[in-house]
């Protein structure tokens, strides 16, 4: 026989030895069961990353800790108010338990600076400034509420001027340092405002008026008062984030403007205008609510900024808390995203009663995608465990059976030898 047949031959019948066993591995139970596994456990992983890598705005204490020794985290406060005529209503204050006002932000900034000059070991400058602002470390807060926003046409138009129901979010302090826009076009609202008639909108909002993106100095109207478009943005628009609202119209003014020009209650209507004096003059006895109170602050220690938070916001009892205050530093974690979701229903239980804002929103029902996919990991890894036992198993059997009870042909091989 030549090298050549000898060659096919061995490999004809290794390939058909090889074929048979590998046949024989996927008719297997074992097989399935690890296949099934592996699939589980790599779903899980994947989309764990992809969700997580989705929500910048949980990692915003990380880009300020970049470049310091200091660690930062993010820590917000949402508090509840009443809204007398609907979504178009702005947030109005309740009382010291459930709500939060400008007074009550004075305060908070107060207790937290002297927490923060307190890890500053002679440190002369101490306190807020003269305008009550934090040093040291940031802060803001915010209100939302939908108005029809109609854009501002010049003489030359010669068209009617477009109008849409629009989010309006109100906001104070460094507000950009705690949500990573893109820009398309000029910038945010600056933490010390240069004129408090500024607005921000969003792309979808620029586009619906302008089509297009470049459209900074354009004028829109809110309240009946014109406001400068001073930038574009682009929000988080994952699937996740479309679900919650993204793809709507929105626009951000300085909660000063909300507080000038918007009326709580169309009984002030006629006392309210916008040649008010003072920021909230219009409405009479009532006060703005504030819905979302944020704070980046040095932590030395870890998680002590959260209670550190809890203690400096008025009447606040951990035992029976009326406000909602949660870190977004490490939200998004294996186990805080266990915690939240177990027992069920119990974190729901606590947020009954908050309006939140389009980013809580989008990471609330992130949170829940990624306690699936826990879940499909866990499930995944005892399939895993289930069918590496299962194969062990039958191999040791079939070990045992090749040992002690050899083939047939094998036993008429045995006997032939044994005859000649």
């Amino acid at each position: 026989m030549s090298v050549k047949s000898w060659l096919k031959d061995y490999f004809k019948e290794t390939g058909d030895l090889g074929k048979k066993r590998l046949k024989k591995l996927v008719l297997s139970a074992p097989f399935w069961v690890i296949a099934i596994a592996l699939a589980l456990i790599i779903t899980g992983i994947v989309r764990y990353a992809v969700l997580t890598g989705n929500r910048a705005d949980t990692r915003m204490a990380q880009i300020w800790s970049q470049g310091s020794e200091t660690p930062y985290r993010h820590v917000v406060v949402y508090a509840r108010g009443a809204r007398r005529e609907g979504p178009e209503s702005p947030l109005s204050y309740l009382d010291q338990e459930v709500s939060l006002s400008r007074k009550d932000i004075l305060t908070i900034r107060d207790s937290l600076q002297n927490v923060v000059d307190s890890q500053e070991k002679g440190k002369k400058d101490k306190g807020v400034d003269s305008e009550g602002r934090p040093k040291g470390w940031e802060d803001c807060f915010s209100s939302f509420l939908t108005a029809p926003v109609t854009e501002v046409l010049g003489d030359e138009a010669g068209r009617s001027p477009q109008s849409t129901d629009t989010q309006i979010v109100a906001i104070e302090g460094n507000y950009a340092a705690f949500h990573p826009f893109q820009y398309l076009s000029g910038g945010f609202l600056p933490e010390v405002p240069v004129d408090s008639d500024q607005i921000v909108l969003n792309d979808v909002l620029a586009w619906r008026f302008f089509n297009s993106y470049d459209v900074v100095g354009s004028r829109v109207s809110i309240f009946g008062h014109d406001f400068v478009v001073t930038g574009v943005v682009k929000e988080n628009d994952s699937f996740i984030d479309k679900d919650c609202g993204s793809g709507e119209p929105r626009a951000y003014i300085y909660f000063t403007a909300m507080e000038k020009y918007a009326v709580l209650d169309s009984a002030l209507q006629g006392e309210g205008s916008g040649d008010a004096e003072e920021p909230g003059a219009a409405e009479s006895d009532l006060q703005f609510g504030i819905g979302c109170y944020e704070a980046m602050l040095p932590e030395m220690v870890n998680n002590v900024s959260v209670t550190d938070v809890k203690n400096a916001l008025p009447n606040f009892n951990n035992a029976d808390p009326k406000l909602y205050v949660v870190s977004q530093t490490g939200r998004l974690n294996v186990f805080k995203v266990w915690d939240y979701m177990l027992p069920l229903g119990e974190s729901q239980s606590l947020i009954e009663g908050y309006e939140f804002p389009l980013g809580e929103k989008a990471i609330t029902t992130t949170i829940g995608r990624l306690f699936i996919d826990i879940i499909l990991v866990l499930a995944g890894t005892a399939l895993l465990f289930i069918g590496i036992i299962i194969a062990v198993m039958r191999g040791k059997k079939f070990a045992e059976n090749n040992i002690v009870n050899p083939p047939a042909d094998k036993k008429k091989e045995e006997t032939k030898e044994e005859q000649n």
